[in-house]
């Protein structure tokens, strides 16, 4: 009911509720969700503006949560791994037209990429081309964490200038002087280890060029995609987890 009414007259309380409470959900998503994109796509095509870019973020939004694993803990289901609801004919349905709604939510989330430069725009273009990692890697934004695979020990990190820098965290707060006051100073001095990026495969060149002019975070995420890493507790060097 809420997508018809979206369609005759657009609000931004209602769509703000439908498209990330009732639709995509802290990345899950309902049968609904999938049910719901060839109505969202004909919204889209009406609208311009913010009410547009809004629409393209929850469809890049769903492209990458329907090709994970269902949160099945949350009631959800995927359209890409096997759960009981892929087994019935609307299931079977709603995962074709899934597959076919990709090139068109690719193309929407690069012209809202174009006229509003984000990496969440640049991950629904990633999601829509198959590329999973790559779209959940670039969901995540300027900082974040890992813990290393060899000794668990964590780790903060944090973008300038497309280079990623490594600090160690030695508890909940052990790394929050260091990287938070590099952070407001945008330097790197107190980082225990800059990630060194990895030669870009052919299929990430492609993105970026259909992308155009990266903005600075879009830029850094892409350059870091499976980085090597070095653990500042044990010594570790491989493949950003």
């Amino acid at each position: 009911m809420l997508l018809a009414e979206l369609e005759e007259k657009w609000s931004d309380d209602a769509a703000d509720y439908l498209f990330f409470s009732a639709l995509l959900h802290q990345g899950t998503t309902y049968p609904a969700s999938y049910l719901s994109i060839p109505h969202l796509l004909r919204i889209a095509e009406n609208l311009s503006g913010e009410p547009r870019l809004m629409t393209a973020n929850l469809l890049g939004g769903l492209a990458l949560a329907e090709q994970q694993p269902a949160h099945t803990d949350c009631s959800g289901v995927s359209c890409t791994h096997d759960n009981a609801w892929l087994e019935t004919p609307v299931g079977q349905a709603a995962a074709e037209e899934f597959e076919k709604s990709l090139p068109q939510i690719g193309a929407l989330c690069i012209e809202a990429y174009k006229a509003d430069p984000s990496h969440c725009f640049a991950s629904g273009l990633a999601a829509a081309k198959g590329e999973v990692d790559l779209a959940t890697w670039l969901t995540i934004g300027e900082n974040g964490g890992f813990q290393c695979p060899t000794c668990d020990g964590d780790h903060e990190w944090w973008l300038l200038d497309a280079k990623m820098g490594i600090y160690r965290n030695d508890d909940v707060f052990g790394a929050g002087a260091d990287w938070l006051g590099n952070y407001d100073n945008r330097v790197f001095e107190h980082a225990n280890s800059i990630a060194k990026p990895r030669t870009e495969p052919s299929h990430i060149s492609a993105l970026i060029a259909a992308l155009g002019s990266l903005d600075p975070i879009t830029e850094g995420l892409f350059a870091n995609f499976k980085s090597t890493v070095v653990c500042a507790h044990c010594g570790w060097v491989g493949q950003h987890p």
